[in-house]
């Protein structure tokens, strides 16, 4: 008598079949992080390449007028019309006088220098230039730097006022950019490797968003040295950073306070010369401090406006050499004062 055994044909369970999913989402949550940090990591050396550029087309610009551009440059015709010279703060960036530098002739020939950058004064095609957005001033790493609104072409890229809590310090400025002020490279007393050009600035939404970076405190009432420095300009004493330190607790303190349509619309305009919406930064605070503190509700007159970007831990920033350099967001208070002034004769060590 033979006996016929059937083979039958065994499944996974239902544990099995658990804990192979299980397993599977386990080495998912281990290599999305490794994933998201290796895209990072190129989007923030697409960002050094892209400030690397705006250094070389500084330099180049340099090369060909013997100094570097003012922001604002030139005060053109007032908004309804008027003579030339009349309104400073409706004056052009200096990221748009590097335009011919960066591939971008025919835009920069579009402008109309003598007048507003978004007039649509007749014969001007200002807003048309300054809404045309540019790849080489955007950031991949900010998520808003390509969704921007409609009325406007941001800039992740901000010229440097050095420790100038005011944007028209002019002849006195301790910085590298400011109001119809053009410095060369012989004004940079305390070397070009220690000195900031630009940095990074992360792009204001205008939401409300109180908890951003760019968020602008618009009644933080004024800023100024103690006695006997020149109004505006600070150095890197103690005496100067601790009254520096001390606007600045009470500006974030009293952010909830101040809501206005405008407080949040930083560098959302590269070609502006209004210094919060425009690309210019100041050096008085380290990268990435929150918030932006100002006297007033304009968009001209800013008194902290710091570097910051989404990189972790800092932000990058070109020196007036080129090179470019991470700079921590725990960097000295002091030091950072001392990298935005060109003439200050601050030593600085190892930063």
């Amino acid at each position: 008598m033979h006996t016929t055994l059937r083979s039958r044909k065994r499944g996974f369970t239902l544990i099995e079949l658990l804990v192979v999913i299980a397993i599977i989402a386990i080495l998912i949550a281990l290599l999305l992080p490794a994933v998201q940090q290796a895209r990072e990591a190129a989007r923030r050396t697409e960002c050094k390449n892209k400030l690397k550029q705006l250094g070389i087309a500084m330099h180049n610009y340099h090369d060909t007028h013997s100094k570097f551009p003012g922001s604002p440059v030139s005060c053109p015709q007032p908004i309804g019309g008027g003579v030339v010279g009349g309104n400073c703060w409706e004056g052009w960036s200096g990221m748009a006088m590097i335009l011919p530098f960066i591939e971008q002739a025919p835009l920069y020939n579009l402008a109309n220098f003598n007048h507003y950058w978004d007039t649509t004064a007749a014969g001007a095609n200002n807003r048309i230039v300054n809404r045309t957005f540019l790849p080489a001033f955007a950031c991949p790493s900010d998520p808003f730097s390509k969704q921007y609104a409609v009325d406007s072409a941001p800039s992740n890229y901000a010229l440097s006022a050095g420790p100038a809590s005011n944007w028209n310090m002019g002849n006195n400025n301790p910085g590298m950019f400011t109001l119809n002020s053009s410095v060369s490279i012989r004004d940079v007393t305390d070397g070009t490797s220690n000195t900031v050009l630009a940095s990074e600035v992360q792009i204001g939404r205008n939401d409300g968003d109180q908890t951003r970076i760019s968020y602008r405190n618009s009644g933080a009432g004024d800023l100024t040295p103690p006695a006997p420095a020149p109004a505006y300009k600070f150095g890197a004493s103690a005496a100067h950073i601790a009254v520096i330190k001390a606007y600045h607790t009470a500006c974030k303190a009293g952010v909830a306070s101040s809501v206005i349509g405008e407080d949040d619309e930083a560098n959302r305009w590269w070609a502006a010369g209004t210094v919060f919406r425009g690309p210019w930064f100041n050096t008085l605070m380290p990268p990435n401090t929150p918030v932006n503190c100002d006297n007033d509700a304009s968009v001209t007159d800013m008194r902290l406006k710091s570097a910051s970007s989404y990189h972790t831990g800092g932000a990058q920033a070109v020196l007036v050499d080129g090179s470019v350099r991470f700079v921590s967001e725990n960097i000295d208070t002091g030091i950072w004062i001392g990298v935005g002034s060109k003439d200050g004769g601050e030593t600085l060590g190892e930063w």
